[in-house]
């Protein structure tokens, strides 16, 4: 397993975990069919996220990209990204996701987290 190599300062953790579907994209550069694969939410920042998912698919040993909407308030977004880690835990595992957010979004996702924040939705570690 990896070690964190998070450097951000803050990272938002979900007072109430969130649902939402995730779409494997590619494995090692070869196209998945898309079929959703239904993921909870605990934390997020600006460069990364952690869920988990009843799948394990080693991103020790594989590179695996990633889709995922993410409807965390009124207004959602779609984001992609890479696995960096995991870990087995109770018949699920957790991922460390790196966000890759494209130019023209950079500022959605702040702004986003900024309004869960306000709506006391989120808490900050």
């Amino acid at each position: 397993m990896n070690s964190n190599r998070r450097t951000e300062p803050f990272r938002y953790t979900l007072k109430e975990p969130a649902t939402l579907d995730l779409h494997i994209l590619t494995i090692n550069g070869i196209p998945v069919p898309r079929k959703p694969v239904s993921a909870v939410l605990y934390d997020i920042s600006r460069s990364g996220c952690r869920l988990s998912i009843p799948l394990n698919v080693n991103p020790d040993a594989n590179l695996v990209r990633v889709g995922m909407e993410m409807a965390l308030s009124s207004e959602s977004m779609y984001i992609e990204g890479t696995l960096k880690w995991y870990k087995e835990e109770s018949d699920t595992f957790h991922y460390g996701i790196q966000l890759d957010i494209p130019e023209a979004d950079k500022d959605r996702l702040p702004k986003m987290l900024r309004t869960l924040a306000g709506e006391g939705k989120i808490l900050v570690r």
